[in-house]
C-alpha cells in the first residue's frame, strides 16, 4: 500500500493540522501526538468525510481554531478544531473552489471559484428555508454569473476561473488574480470598485503575496519566466526577477498538453475516464451536434466531435511552469521571497529588493517534489513533499529519502538549509504513525500535479481554428481596464496568421461578465465610481497614467 502525502500544514502554537487526501489530522505542536483523525471516525462519519473526496481548498484562522475546507462535492465545512475536530456545519457552493480565507475577526468566510467569482458567507451557517429559497430565486443577484444555493454574498467577478485572491493587510481592499492574466485590485467588501489593475503578464497568474515588511507591495508570479513585483495601487510594475532558469533543472513533473477539443472544467465536473475524441470530416452533421462540446467545429464547418472512436495521437510530456505558492520572511540580513512551483522538487528563496538576478537566487532540492510549504515563526519552513513520487527511469538519478515531510532554516548568505530539530517530534509524526495509506486510483484521484494541465492556455494550437484578432480590441478587455494592456498588446504583437491564445468559451464569458456589470451599472452600482466608505469617509479619487497616455482614474 501506498500512503497520501499531505497537501496542506497549518501549524500554531497549540494544533498543527495536518491535510492528507480526504482526510483531516490534528497534531499537539509541542509533543507530536495525532489529537483528532477523521480517519478514526465512526463508519457513518467517515463514510461523509470520503463522499466529499479528496480537499482541494483549506484555510484556518489566525488563531488555528478553526478550519475550513472544501472537496469535490463543493461543500464547503467548518470545524472547530479546540473541540475534537468537531464539524460546526457545511453548506453547498455554487462551483468547484480555487481558494478559500478567513477574514481577520473569523466572522467572514471568502471563497473563489471556477467561473471567476468570489463569494462572501458568515461563519455561523442558518440554512434557508423553503419560502427564503425561492425569494433568493426571485431576486437572485444580476452580478452573479451562477446561482447560490447557500446564500452567499457576491463580491465580485471576473471573466475567467480565479486561481488566487487575498486581502490587504487593512482588509480594505481585496486583490485576485485569474487565468487570462489580469491580477485587479478592488474595494472589500464592495468588489463592484475597482480600484487598479496590475497588467502585464504573458500568461495565467497561480500566486500572488504582499509581504507583510512593504505592505504596498505585491509580488506575483504564474506561466511568465518571470515574477512581478507590483505598487499594487498604483497599478506600476516596479521590477521583474527572471525564475526560469533557477527553476526549470529541478522541474522533476512534466505535463501532457491537453487535446484541443477537450473540454476545460468549469466547475460542474470531470470528463469520464477514458472519453476520447476525434474530429470526423462528413456534411451530414446533425444541428447544433457541434456545440455540445467546447472546441469542435462550428455548424456547417463539416466537423463533429464523437467519443471512443479513434485513439489521440501520442503527445510528449512536456516543461509546464506554474508557480504554486510565493511567501515572504524577514531576516537578520532582510526581506527574503520564498517560492515554489508545481513539480519542482527544490524550494526557491531570493532577497526582496530590485537587480536581482538568476544567480541570487538559492535553492534547497529536496530530490521530491515540493506540494507544499509553510514559514513558521522561528524562520524555519515546514515542506510537504510527495514521498510517493518517483524520479523516471531515464533520468537516471534515484531517490531513496520518501519523507513526506522536511523542515529548513534561514542561512547566512541567504540559502536554506536542513533543520533537524524545529517540530521534530511532529515531523516524526507526519512521516511514520499520521501516515494515512491509499489504493493507486485514489492518489490519481488526488491529482496532485493537476495545474500543470489546467493552468496552459491550448486554444491556439497550429492546427486548431483561431478567433480573430479584432476579439482582443475593446469590448472583451476587463471593465477598467486601460484601452489596451500590456498582455494583449503582446498578444497582438505576437499573432501569427491572426491567432491567439483566447477561446471561445473565454471570450463568451467576458463578453457575459461585461453584460451583467454594465446592467449594474445602469442600477447605479458604478464601476470607478467615488463611493463613501461605512465610516462615511470617501476614498481619495487617484489618477495616473499607465502604458504612455493612457489614463486611469478610479475610486
Amino acid at each position: 500500500m501506498r500512503n497520501y502525502p499531505p497537501t496542506r500544514l497549518f501549524v500554531g502554537p497549540a494544533r498543527t493540522v495536518d491535510i492528507t487526501g480526504p482526510h483531516i489530522q490534528i497534531l499537539d505542536t509541542s509533543t507530536g501526538s495525532v489529537l483528532h483523525s477523521t480517519t478514526t471516525f465512526p463508519e457513518e462519519k467517515k463514510a461523509g468525510v470520503l463522499k466529499s473526496g479528496p480537499i482541494r481548498c483549506a484555510a484556518v484562522d489566525r488563531d488555528v481554531r478553526y478550519l475550513i475546507t472544501a472537496g469535490e462535492d463543493k461543500m464547503l465545512k467548518v470545524w472547530d478544531l479546540a473541540d475534537g475536530l468537531q464539524l460546526l456545519s457545511e453548506r453547498e457552493l455554487p462551483k468547484k473552489p480555487t481558494s478559500l480565507a478567513f477574514t481577520a475577526d473569523a466572522q467572514t468566510i471568502l471563497a473563489s471559484d471556477k467561473f471567476g467569482d468570489v463569494f462572501s458567507y458568515p461563519f455561523t451557517y442558518v440554512p434557508l428555508t423553503q419560502d427564503q429559497k425561492k425569494e433568493q430565486q426571485r431576486k437572485r443577484d444580476a452580478l452573479s454569473s451562477h446561482e447560490n444555493p447557500s446564500g452567499g454574498n457576491l463580491i465580485l467577478g471576473h471573466a475567467s476561473p480565479l486561481n488566487a485572491f487575498l486581502l490587504t493587510h487593512d482588509e480594505k481592499y481585496i486583490i485576485t488574480a485569474d487565468r487570462d492574466e489580469h491580477i485587479r485590485v478592488s474595494w472589500f467588501p464592495k468588489g463592484y470598485n475597482i480600484e487598479m489593475y496590475c497588467l502585464g503578464h504573458l500568461k495565467f497568474v497561480s500566486a500572488i503575496h504582499i509581504p507583510a515588511s512593504e505592505p504596498t507591495t505585491l509580488i506575483s508570479g504564474g506561466g511568465d519566466p518571470m515574477l512581478k513585483v507590483w505598487d499594487w495601487l498604483s497599478g506600476k510594475l516596479k521590477y521583474e526577477v527572471p525564475v526560469l532558469d533557477s527553476v526549470e533543472p529541478f522541474i522533476g513533473v512534466k505535463a501532457t498538453k491537453r487535446k484541443r477539443g477537450l473540454p476545460e472544467d468549469d466547475g460542474e465536473g470531470t470528463l469520464p475516464e477514458g472519453t476520447k475524441f476525434r474530429r470526423k470530416k462528413g456534411k451530414n452533421t446533425k444541428k447544433g451536434k457541434g456545440k455540445e462540446r467546447e472546441g469542435t467545429a462550428e455548424e456547417g464547418e463539416g466537423e463533429q466531435a464523437e467519443g471512443a472512436e479513434e485513439e489521440p495521437a501520442e503527445q510528449k510530456p512536456e516543461t509546464v511552469l506554474v508557480i504554486h505558492a510565493i511567501e515572504s520572511v524577514q531576516t537578520e540580513s532582510g526581506a527574503y521571497v520564498v517560492f515554489s512551483a508545481v513539480g519542482t522538487t527544490a524550494l526557491f528563496i531570493f532577497p526582496l529588493k530590485t537587480g536581482v538576478s538568476t544567480s541570487d537566487i538559492q535553492h534547497f532540492d529536496f530530490k521530491r517534489p515540493v506540494l507544499d510549504f509553510t514559514i513558521l515563526e522561528g524562520k524555519s519552513i515546514l515542506v510537504s513533499l510527495d514521498g510517493e513520487w518517483k524520479r523516471s527511469e531515464e533520468d537516471g538519478e534515484v531517490s531513496v529519502d520518501n519523507s513526506m515531510v522536511r523542515v529548513v532554516k534561514f542561512a547566512e548568505g541567504g540559502k536554506l538549509t536542513e533543520d533537524e530539530e524545529t517540530l521534530k517530534s511532529v515531523v516524526t509524526t507526519l512521516n511514520t504513525s499520521a501516515l494515512v495509506t491509499a489504493t493507486a486510483e485514489e492518489l490519481k484521484k488526488l491529482d496532485v500535479y493537476g495545474d500543470l494541465v489546467a493552468m496552459p492556455k491550448y486554444a491556439a494550437d497550429a492546427d486548431g481554428e483561431a478567433l480573430p484578432i479584432e476579439n482582443l480590441l475593446p469590448g472583451s478587455l476587463p471593465i477598467g481596464a486601460p484601452e489596451l494592456s500590456s498582455s494583449e498588446t503582446a498578444k497582438l504583437a505576437t499573432a501569427a496568421k491572426g491567432k491567439v491564445e483566447l477561446s471561445k468559451k473565454e471570450l463568451g464569458r467576458m463578453k457575459t461578465k461585461q453584460a451583467v456589470l454594465a446592467k449594474a451599472q445602469e442600477q447605479g452600482l458604478g464601476i470607478n465610481s467615488p463611493r463613501e466608505t461605512e465610516d462615511g469617509e470617501e476614498r481619495e479619487t487617484k489618477k495616473m497614467k499607465q502604458d504612455g497616455d493612457v489614463e486611469m482614474e478610479g475610486a
